[in-house]
């Protein structure tokens, strides 16, 4: 997608930036007191509290399942079960999304998976602009 072209994706999570030729990424923050990192932008350091406002950088692509939930009862419409999870990625950000391509009995604390980004699930706004979602799934033979 060109950078003038109006139907350029939109983040549909607060810490996806899309670049002006339409990839995107997850953009996580760190603090350069003591490396701390979280999703969101904050005014001071939730860790050291540091008053210098945590640094953006590009999140990483890869890391490791932390814990998870199967979920097998949600809203219509949405395929169950499905695995919820918390994953640690390699540069210390830690982020909640749907681990796919996975049997949920073949899961365990520490599985390498690497983030995905993509269309959403097909979901657009009311006038049909896409929005951009991630997702992970087990890297390699995880």
């Amino acid at each position: 997608m060109s950078a003038g072209n109006l139907d350029m994706a939109k983040p549909g999570h607060k810490a996806i930036r899309v670049c002006a030729d339409g990839s995107a990424y997850v953009e996580g923050y760190r603090c350069l007191a003591c490396g701390a990192a979280f999703p969101e932008a904050t005014m001071a350091c939730r860790a050291c509290a540091s008053r210098t406002p945590p640094h953006p950088f590009r999140a990483a692509e890869t890391g490791k399942l932390y814990t998870w939930s199967v979920v097998s009862r949600s809203y219509p419409g949405i395929a169950v079960p499905f695995v919820s999870a918390i994953v640690d990625l390699d540069d210390g950000l830690t982020l909640k999304g749907t681990l796919r391509d996975v049997a949920p009995d073949s899961l365990r604390a520490g599985m390498p998976v690497r983030l995905v980004i993509d269309n959403a699930g097909g979901a657009t706004d009311k006038d049909g602009v896409p929005y951009v979602g991630f997702h992970f799934i087990p890297l390699g033979d995880a």
